[in-house]
């Protein structure tokens, strides 16, 4: 992706709702626990609470996230007037996009038993822009959709919205080791 290119994605983010395309999408609602089985994270930095559809074919996921109104990372960020920092929505980002390598890694919708998590490492945020801010109980809608993607990096653009509103975007680089 040259630099003209990246600016015009950037600046779609910004605006433009990243959409589920209605043919290929998969309406899918898997917990903590298969989330557990396709990414590394843990708790008490698993972001994601649920994963609600996927499109393959598209490269796209939708995932949740609640954000707890008791985190103790409000306490400080910032007294009488909470906002959720936006590296753990970055992350929230990061995490969708490993679900949604797994997804399309291995061409399915499911999450089998025997699934394990994706080995990918992102190591480079290209852009982080944030709209809006997120406060305590809010519930985010994540959208990543998949630019470039082979075995060795991949490139992915991602949105946090409420109510189809869009609060952050990022553009997301991750190794697979």
């Amino acid at each position: 992706m040259n630099f003209e290119e990246r600016e015009a994605l950037i600046n779609s983010l910004k605006r433009d709702v990243i959409e589920m395309p209605a043919q290929g999408t998969v309406k899918v609602n898997f917990g903590t626990e298969g989330i557990y089985k396709i990414i590394p994270h843990r708790p008490p930095f698993v972001l994601i609470s649920s994963i609600t559809a996927v499109n393959v074919e598209a490269a796209i996921i939708e995932v949740t996230s609640i954000v707890d109104p008791n985190d103790p990372v409000f306490a400080g960020h910032f007294p009488g007037m909470p906002v959720y920092p936006g590296v753990f929505q970055v992350e929230s980002m990061g995490q969708a996009g490993l679900c949604l390598s797994y997804f399309t890694k291995n061409n399915t919708t499911q999450i089998k038993e025997t699934s394990e998590p994706v080995k990918g490492l992102f190591t480079r945020v290209h852009n982080a822009g944030f709209n809006k801010g997120v406060k305590p109980g809010d519930v985010l809608t994540i959208r990543v959709k998949s630019i470039e993607d082979d075995d060795f990096m991949g490139l992915m653009s991602a949105q946090v919205l409420i109510n189809n509103e869009i609060y952050s975007h990022s553009i997301l680089e991750v190794y697979y080791p």
